[in-house]
């Protein structure tokens, strides 16, 4: 699952992906803010068009990769997106919160990382 990435990002995602036999993607919004990560997995669509309190940054979710895949995955994204976005695994326990808190929760661990870098 991939969000808030531009247009020219996405398309190069998808260059990516199809380059690197990568697995498919799912494109995530704002107005996904308040579904949980499992029925955004399961294919539900319950958007809400007025939660636009959402962060921002780019996140990209990795959900049933095996270690292969996924660090082939992580190695190409890193290596061909000029900005680093969070990236993380959907867990038995994150599966079940919103993408909103989910992606709050992420930006949290990453300043709190940044922050014991700098220790």
């Amino acid at each position: 699952m991939i969000y808030g990435f531009s247009k020219k990002d996405i398309d190069k995602i998808d260059k990516l992906t199809k380059a690197n036999n990568l697995p498919r993607y799912i494109l995530l919004e704002k107005s996904m803010a308040n579904m949980t990560i499992r029925d955004i997995l399961n294919g539900l669509n319950l958007r809400v068009f007025n939660n636009m309190d959402i962060p921002e940054d780019k996140v990209i979710l990795f959900n049933n990769f095996t270690d292969k895949n996924l660090d082939k995955s992580i190695t190409i994204l890193r290596k061909n997106l000029k900005e680093s976005p969070i990236l993380a695994v959907v867990t038995p326990t994150s599966i079940e919160w919103t993408f909103k808190s989910l992606i709050e929760h992420l930006m949290e661990e990453r300043e709190w990382f940044k922050s014991q870098k700098m220790k």
